[in-house]
């Protein structure tokens, strides 16, 4: 569980982790661990808040306006919490009066998920170029 200072800390995601959309939500990468996360789209919806940072309030105000019930509170703050126990998101410097970040607000709500792949990958092409990496001719 976050501790009280904590829900109102900025959190952003760390550079290191990428994201890829798809039909029904997004996969995240940690380039550090190399593990996979697939969001469902909800839970999709809420991570976008940390691309540009947001508070654990932001969030549960966020979800509001998507339709959560008080009842999802404890499903949106394990979500929030696994990103910031992986240290897919960390706190950020920016200041803490910018305005609440904004995400989309066309998706249906549901309880928002998240799971972690069971072994990393082994390894990560980060470029065309690897000279590791064997050519198709």
């Amino acid at each position: 569980m976050l501790r009280s200072e904590q829900v109102t800390q900025r959190y952003a995601f760390r550079p290191d982790v990428v994201a890829t959309m798809l039909e029904d939500g997004a996969v995240l990468l940690d380039l550090e661990t190399k593990y996979f996360y697939r969001l469902n789209r909800t839970g999709w919806a809420i991570a976008q808040l940390f691309e540009t940072g947001a508070t654990l309030q932001d969030v549960h105000a966020y979800c509001q306006t998507l339709g959560a019930a008080s009842s999802d509170a404890d499903a949106i703050s394990s979500l929030v919490e696994q990103l910031s126990r992986d240290n897919l998101i960390e706190a950020s410097s920016q200041a803490g009066d910018e305005p609440a970040p904004r995400g989309p607000l066309s998706v249906p709500w549901s309880m928002p998920t998240i799971e972690k792949q069971a072994e990393p990958m082994q390894r990560v092409i980060i470029s065309a170029f690897d000279p590791s990496v064997p050519l198709v001719e």
